[in-house]
């Protein structure tokens, strides 16, 4: 498969599990209706995504040029946003006053690992000029992001099914 079939794919499936991760964001919204730590986890989720596939196209035209600093701003642009992103995770949860969540430790180790894998990319290809990662890289990236989707929803679901026992339970009590 060409680069570009692969870019093209890759590209349209980013989009989807932008709209998957908005249309997760805003039902959980609905039915919590409050800030909860599982909301703040999709909402810096989905803005990275949203982030990372709006500017996808455009770096990409710019990478395929030749020359070092253009393939650096391919993996760089990557890692800063993952970076950031898990930044914005842990400080929205303190500025919000609320304790980290399973899933938040999960997403925020999801976007160390992927500015790993766009750092020891790089220096891979550019640095050592081999190829070791490349096969992770290529997949890794694309596989873990559609495994979280369902991961996402299975935990949202035994969470809010648990806080319903509870409340429930107490009712009764």
């Amino acid at each position: 498969m060409d680069w570009e079939t692969m870019e093209s794919i890759l590209f349209s499936l980013d989009k989807i599990i932008f709209i998957i991760y908005f249309l997760i964001l805003s039902m959980v919204m609905l039915v919590e209706g409050k800030v909860t730590s599982f909301v703040i986890t999709l909402v810096v989720l989905t803005l990275a995504n949203g982030a990372m596939t709006s500017i996808v196209p455009s770096l990409y035209q710019y990478a395929v040029k030749p020359g070092l600093w253009t393939k650096f701003a391919w993996y760089a642009s990557f890692a800063v946003i993952d970076t950031l992103a898990v930044f914005l995770l842990f400080k929205f949860h303190k500025l919000l006053k609320q304790s980290v969540g399973f899933i938040a430790n999960i997403v925020g180790a999801l976007f160390v690992l992927f500015a790993t894998l766009q750092t020891v990319r790089f220096i891979d290809r550019f640095v050592f000029e081999a190829e070791a990662f490349q096969l992770i890289y290529q997949y890794a990236i694309p596989f873990i992001n559609m495994a979280i989707v369902p991961v996402l929803i299975l935990v949202w679901l035994f969470d809010y099914g648990s806080r319903q026992k509870k409340i429930r339970q107490a009712v009764i009590i």
